[in-house]
C-alpha cells in the first residue's frame, strides 16, 4: 500500500523474568526477518548483561540504536547512535534513547546513560547535517518524559514511545512531532 516504508521497533522487547532468555534471541530474529530497519534500546535489553545482548547482536545483525548509552571505562557509545536509510526520495534518520533514571541491571557498574534532551538536540542536528529529510526517534523515556522532550527538542519528525506507554489506537501531534504509542510486547503495529 505504501512505497516508502521504515519499520522500526522502539525496543524494550526483551523478556520480564530470567527463565525465558530464548525469547530475547527468538525476538531478535524475528524483527530481523522482518526487515526492521531500526531497534531502539531499554535497559531490559541489558536483563542478562551487555555481553550477551552484543553477542545476539553481532550474530542476528539486528540494527540497534541509542545514543546516549555508554560503556564508563571506555566513553564509547555501547551501539551505534542513528541509523540513515534512504527511503525511495526520503532520507531518513533514525537515533534512539533510553531513559537517565533506571537501573541497568547487571550492567549498572559499567554503563552511563547521558541525559536525552542534550542528546536528541546534538543527534537532530547531526542527521539534518547528513541529509536527513525526516527524523525519527526510538524513545524508550515512557510517556510524560518522551511527550516533554519532543515538546522541548525541535527538528524530531515522529516519535515512537516506549517504556511503560499505553496502548492509543491513533497517535497524536505533539508541537511538529508526530508521537506512536504501541503498548507492550510487541502487541501491536502502529502506521504513521
Amino acid at each position: 500500500s505504501y512505497g516508502q516504508v521504515v519499520l522500526v521497533d522502539a525496543g524494550g522487547f526483551f523478556p520480564e523474568d530470567d527463565l525465558h532468555q530464548d525469547v530475547a534471541w527468538f525476538l531478535m530474529d524475528a524483527m530481523k526477518v522482518l526487515g526492521t530497519d531500526a531497534v531502539g534500546m531499554s535497559e531490559k535489553e541489558l536483563r542478562f548483561g551487555l555481553s550477551y545482548l552484543k553477542a545476539q547482536q553481532k550474530r542476528v545483525q539486528l540494527p540497534m540504536v541509542c545514543a546516549n548509552l555508554y560503556e564508563k571505562k571506555t566513553s564509547k557509545l555501547v551501539l551505534a547512535p542513528y541509523v540513515l536509510k534512504q527511503v525511495g526520495t526520503v532520507k531518513v534518520g533514525i537515533f534512539g534513547l533510553m531513559s537517565n533514571v533506571l537501573d541497568l541491571g547487571p550492567s549498572r557498574d559499567s554503563l552511563r546513560v547521558d541525559e536525552p534532551s542534550a542528546v536528541a538536540k546534538r543527534m537532530v542536528a547531526e542527521l539534518r547535517k547528513k541529509g536527513a529529510t525526516v527524523v525519527v526517534l526510538l524513545a524508550q523515556l515512557g510517556k510524560v518524559e518522551g511527550e516533554d522532550l519532543v515538546t522541548a527538542v525541535d527538528g524530531i519528525d515522529a516519535v515512537i514511545l516506549g517504556h511503560n506507554v499505553p496502548l492509543l489506537q491513533k497517535g497524536r501531534l505533539i508541537k511538529a512531532t508526530v508521537a506512536c504509542y504501541g503498548g507492550e510486547q510487541g502487541q501491536y503495529v502502529g502506521r504513521t
